[in-house]
């Protein structure tokens, strides 16, 4: 065995946040891609859709890499805020403040990816959590404003 100056308790465990990283970079990455292949005409995108996926094994790829990819990368999240909250690590405030920083992006993630494919699911998602949105007390509407891009959702 190498003796390096570590400490005991370092383990595979430590490195789960650069897992949760690479995963998120990774739905990005899948992501921007993915949306250079959309097509906003509901009559030709499916058959453009199964028509890349059939033809080219790497599209193909991309589509799962990214649908699995977010799996994991909930899987991973919950993992590791449940072994946070274990060991009481909410109380290194500085730590546990960028974390929750970090858990809002997620969502805000989650909530983009979940919205554009923009069928009946996703568009009460968006109309019941923008109205979450226009309820805040002083600069609901203002902000309601800016995240829907105008009065209401169409």
């Amino acid at each position: 065995f190498i003796d390096l100056p570590i400490n005991y308790s370092l383990s595979y465990y430590w490195s789960s946040g650069f897992m949760i990283s690479s995963f998120m970079l990774l739905q990005i990455l899948t992501g921007v891609i993915l949306s250079f292949l959309y097509v906003s005409d509901p009559v030709v995108s499916f058959s453009i859709v199964m028509g890349l996926t059939n033809d080219s094994f790497y599209t193909w790829c991309l589509r799962y890499w990214h649908m699995w990819g977010v799996n994991v990368l909930f899987l991973l999240f919950f993992i590791h805020m449940s072994r946070s909250l274990y060991y009481s690590s909410y109380k290194k405030k500085g730590v546990w403040n960028i974390g929750f920083v970090l858990y809002l992006l997620l969502m805000g993630e989650a909530f983009t990816g979940y919205i554009l494919p923009w069928h009946q699911m996703s568009y009460w998602a968006a109309t019941v959590l923008t109205s979450v949105v226009e309820s805040l007390p002083v600069f609901g509407p203002t902000l309601y404003k800016f995240v829907v891009g105008g009065f209401g959702i169409t």
